[in-house]
């Protein structure tokens, strides 16, 4: 059998720590942090204000910038990296994972075990890296609920488990209100369509993209898009060797994390992929 390949981790790729990068690379302002935990809530109000007023083209660009910005906040709370306590963080997890009919608990868990054991076997997040596109495509409708019971299959803590069950109960509670309500109007059920087909995309966006035709050496197993206005548009999230091998850096610090890996990444003969 092959030799599988090494997790993609910073002392894998023999990078040095933070220390040496930059001192400042976990600390961010208080208001860096509310932006980007404000963000879900802004989108999700711009939609509600777009159907209101009747602008209906608009309403797939907000969803977009409400799945981005919502995805970038629970992906630095799940890592700890968004500046509140644990208890909190159980209920934020919940709230705006709920709000897009989702699983935070679940996806925490299938996301810090693809960061320990990325592109292995057994990383079901990371499977789609593996696929064939048109294979990825048609795992999307069922990729979130896979998650859900192998978070629920695997995870050791009862409480953590309870998390995911209240997530999934919240998640169709909304969705059936959402249905009652069409007698008043549709934009709720809208939304929840919105966010039943946006969820399909998941396994193209956060792993066969960011992962395309991986490597066996760490290096080689995740991709960095650089560019002024992608990267912003994306929370970031378009650095993904970066988060990969410094994952506590909070999203929005990892420009300044790329910045400080060029020339360590020049030496290694790694090109990024420029975009815009």
């Amino acid at each position: 059998m092959p030799t599988p390949p090494l997790p993609l981790t910073r002392r894998n790729a023999g990078l040095p720590g933070l220390d040496t990068l930059d001192h400042g690379l976990l600390s961010a302002n208080w208001m860096q942090r509310a932006l980007v935990a404000a963000l879900p809530l802004i989108t999700l109000a711009s939609f509600a204000g777009a159907y209101g007023a009747r602008w209906y083209g608009l309403l797939p660009l907000i969803v977009l910038a409400h799945f981005v910005a919502s995805v970038g906040y629970l992906h630095d709370v799940a890592h700890g990296s968004a500046g509140i306590d644990a208890r909190r963080t159980h209920w934020v997890l919940f709230a705006v994972s709920v709000a897009m009919l989702q699983s935070g608990h679940a996806f925490r868990y299938t996301h810090l075990f693809h960061h320990t054991h990325c592109l292995a076997h057994d990383d079901m997040e990371g499977a789609a890296a593996n696929m064939p596109l048109p294979a990825v495509l048609l795992s999307g409708p069922t990729y979130l609920k896979r998650l859900w019971c192998e978070a629920m299959r695997k995870s050791g803590s009862r409480r953590e488990r309870h998390w995911m069950v209240a997530e999934a109960a919240g998640a169709l509670t909304m969705a059936a209100g959402a249905l009652w309500l069409t007698r008043w109007s549709v934009g709720p059920l809208l939304y929840c369509a919105f966010m039943v087909v946006g969820a399909w995309f998941y396994p193209l966006a956060t792993a066969y993209l960011p992962h395309y035709k991986p490597g066996a050496a760490p290096l080689e197993q995740a991709r960095t898009m650089r560019g002024v206005i992608v990267p912003v548009l994306f929370m970031n999230l378009t650095y993904h060797l970066e988060h990969h091998l410094y994952p506590q850096v909070p999203s929005f610090n990892l420009r300044r994390l790329a910045r400080r890996l060029d020339p360590v990444f020049a030496a290694r003969g790694l090109r990024p992929t420029q975009v815009y």
